[in-house]
């Protein structure tokens, strides 16, 4: 009797080290849950089948994976996670992403251009945008399974850019008592950061730059911003904690994508807007990106021009008490000018100032009976 029993106990011993082995080796294959090699077969079914591998990217919870296509010239960079082995975000971008001088296409041409490039699209809105002195339809849309954005040329229809991201977008809660609308300086009631307070203090780690894209994503009870920082064409992925503010960097790699030099400026607070290859600044809308082009002193990217706050200071003092609600930074003719709107009362106010001087080289005034 005592040797059956001392066998049994050697049968569950065994059984027992035969289950740790295999917990040992599941933890390991979870542990390493997807090679590059995977990474790039996963990709592949996201991009045409003349697109050829270029490079990747690897942090420690995703894969960025980038194709050229030499064909169409348009270059690809898709984002799988590691665990999960799904794809979350598809970029691509035309290599010559410029708009065009006219506007031969309708939106409702745009919306249909969006529809058939993107299968299963539920809903489309258009804007039609000037960029660099270039006309371009900017489309953000949704269906079940993906929501993103794309800028179409107006002439020929083609695809300049787009993002496309995988899932539902997740939104703060509405009795949470943030506004995603506050001024970036604001706080929130709840402690809960805005997008423009995550932008912002992203920017301010990376010492500048724009915001290339951002999202807002929910796991374990927690919310956080992972948000892309292009600075000198250097990307800065970054996880900030939405509820303590706590931020992450993540990753470093030099950026697939190349973007103009021009900074972009929108509001009174200085945020900037980048409307090129761009993902969401809010959830479920992905259209421009705002964020602080001055990153935390304020001053112009550009060698040998005023900042943002300058020109600021110079409208103001012009039209004391005004709101500057756009304004941004372009080459003409070879140098580098801010041009910009402000409002006060029923007025507006068309501006634009040397970039290198802070001369003012127009200025027009308008009167309007009832802003929309």
């Amino acid at each position: 009797m005592k040797k059956l029993i001392n066998k049994r106990n050697g049968i569950i011993a065994g059984i027992a080290a035969v289950i740790v082995i295999a917990a040992i080796v599941l933890s390991t294959t979870f542990s390493q849950a997807m090679t590059l090699d995977e990474a790039k077969e996963i990709a592949k079914k996201y991009v045409p089948s003349t697109a050829k591998f270029v490079t990747s990217e690897e942090e420690e919870n995703k894969f960025e994976v980038m194709f050229h296509d030499d064909t169409n010239a348009e270059g690809f960079e898709v984002e799988i996670n590691k665990e999960t082995k799904q794809v979350k975000k598809v970029e691509s971008q035309l290599d010559n992403d410029l708009g065009g001088e006219k506007v031969s296409l309708t939106e409702e041409d745009a919306k249909a251009i969006v529809k058939r490039e993107f299968e299963g699209v539920t809903s489309v809105s258009i804007n039609l945008t000037k960029d660099n002195g270039l006309y371009e339809y900017e489309a953000d849309f949704e269906s079940n399974e993906f929501y993103g954005n794309a800028d179409i040329h107006p002439e020929s229809g083609e695809i300049l850019d787009s993002t496309v991201k995988y899932g539902t977008a997740v939104t703060i809660p509405a009795d949470s008592g943030n506004n995603n609308n506050s001024n970036s300086s604001s706080e929130s009631t709840d402690g809960m950061l805005s997008y423009e307070q995550a932008e912002n203090k992203a920017l301010k780690e990376a010492g500048g730059g724009f915001v290339k894209d951002i999202d807002l994503d929910y796991e374990q009870g927690t919310y956080y911003y992972e948000i892309e920082v292009i600075k000198d064409n250097i990307e800065y992925d970054y996880i900030v904690n939405a509820q303590s503010g706590e931020i992450t960097l993540t990753g470093r790699h030099e950026s697939y994508f190349d973007y103009d030099d021009d900074d972009y400026y929108a509001g009174s607070n200085g945020n900037s807007s980048n409307t090129g290859n761009s993902g969401s600044s809010n959830s479920g809308s992905t259209g421009n990106n705002t964020s602080s082009g001055s990153g935390s002193n304020g001053s112009s990217s550009g060698s040998g021009q005023i900042s943002a706050e300058k020109v600021r200071s110079i409208v103001l003092s012009k039209v004391p008490g005004a709101t500057i609600i756009e304004l941004q930074l372009e080459r003409d003719d070879g140098i580098y000018v801010y041009e910009g709107e402000a409002r006060k009362g029923n007025y507006e106010y068309s501006f634009e100032i040397n970039a290198s001087s802070g001369v003012i080289i127009s200025w027009e005034k308008d009167y309007e009976d009832d802003w929309d």
